[in-house]
Parts: structure tokens; C-alpha cells; sequence
């Protein structure tokens, strides 16, 4: 089973273009439409006929909220719009949190997405939005399940864009596929007792593949 895990941004929809994101590596996931969600555009060239794909969005709570939630009915509008030519099976579920970076809220959060993630699912997660530090309690669960439920995170992505000061022109669109920053910092975690030289040889044999 494919699970997708995406931030919901607290933004006006208005201010989220939908961006045809070129593909940093693997030209596999490059969709070439626009999309305001940009893992929508992953789970394009992804999903497959019949099979089921949960979705989760994390949502923040308080003054702003509606806003998260506007965007979160855009976003699955367009991927029920792209499932139409697809035929998979989407389920939706949200986690909720508030926008602060307490210890309660992000042990919420990495509870929150372990408890909805099924063992040997396949992870597709979006951290293109949300705030610092809810991206790092994110990698904590995606550890997590990976570890314990034997989740196979399948695609980490992030699409990058910039804006002209003066102009506010959309410039230097990309969607990066960040997966092997994850596994890098699984592996780092697994070194367990060498050495700080051997984990140092190590790190760099890695960076010289």
C-alpha cells in the first residue's frame, strides 16, 4: 500500500501557483503539467490502477486554519482530477497540530502519523511546505516506521521555487527528490560505535558513489 504524507501550507490559495516543476534527477517523476501540490505530480507517473493509496495531511490548527484547509481541498481536488485517468483507490485522513514548536506538539505529530501508517506500506512524502520544525518531527516518524513497521520510504521530495523581488515572477523552479538525504541520515544513525575516523571514511565513501 502506497501512503502519502504531504504539509498542508497556512497560506492564501491565491498565493500558490500551480508550477510545472522540472525534475532535478530522476526524470521518472517529472510529470510536466503544473501542479500547486507537487508530489500530485509524483503520484502521476506512480499510481496504478486499482491499488489503494492512502493520503495524510498534516494540518495546522488555530487562527489561520482555514486557510490550511482551503488549500488542502485544492490539493485533493487536483489529485482526484489526475486519479480520474489513473483509477486508483484514494483515501484521505488528516493529523492535525499547532504551530508550535513544543515537545508535545511535535511527540503528537510523530505518534499521530506512526499510528496511521500500516506495516510495509510504501512512503510518498511532500516537504515542499510547513514549518522548520515540523519538517524534522516528520523524518523522526518516517524513521520510525521504517524501522519498526518496515515502511519502505519510496520517494522524500521537495520542489523548490523563487520569486523575481521586483517582480514577483516565479523563477528557479525545481522538484528535488531529497530520498538518499534520508537514507543518509538513517545510515549515519546506524553506525552505531566506530570510530570517528572509520564513520568519517565511511561518509565518504558514500559521497564518492
Amino acid at each position: 500500500m502506497k501512503v502519502v504524507i504531504i504539509s498542508v501550507p497556512v497560506m492564501r490559495l491565491k498565493d500558490i501557483r500551480e508550477i510545472n516543476y522540472p525534475v532535478d534527477r530522476d526524470k521518472n517523476i517529472e510529470y510536466g503539467r503544473p501542479v500547486r501540490c507537487p508530489i500530485n505530480g509524483v503520484l502521476a507517473k506512480k499510481m496504478e490502477k486499482g491499488e489503494t493509496v492512502n493520503i495524510i495531511y498534516i494540518m495546522t490548527t488555530g487562527p489561520n486554519s482555514s486557510y490550511c484547509q482551503e488549500v488542502m481541498k485544492a490539493f485533493k481536488a487536483e489529485l482526484d482530477g489526475i486519479n480520474k485517468d489513473i483509477g486508483a483507490l484514494l483515501n484521505y485522513d488528516t493529523v492535525e497540530m499547532e504551530f508550535n514548536a513544543t515537545r508535545q506538539t511535535h511527540n503528537k505529530l510523530i505518534t499521530d502519523l506512526a499510528d496511521r501508517i500500516p506495516d510495509n506500506a510504501e512512503i510518498y512524502a511532500d516537504i515542499t511546505y510547513g514549518f522548520k520544525t515540523e519538517t524534522f518531527a516528520f523524518i523522526c516518524a518516517l524513521r520510525f516506521v521504517d524501522d519498526f513497521k518496515d515502511a519502505d520510504v519510496k520517494y522524500l521530495i521537495y520542489g523548490k521555487l523563487e520569486k523575481n523581488l521586483e517582480t514577483r515572477e516565479t523563477i528557479h523552479v525545481m522538484l528535488y527528490d531529497i530520498t538518499t538525504l534520508y537514507y543518509l541520515f538513517k545510515m549515519i544513525g546506524s553506525i552505531g560505535n566506530a570510530d570517528a575516523e572509520s564513520a568519517s571514511k565511511l561518509l565518504k565513501d558514500v559521497f564518492a558513489l
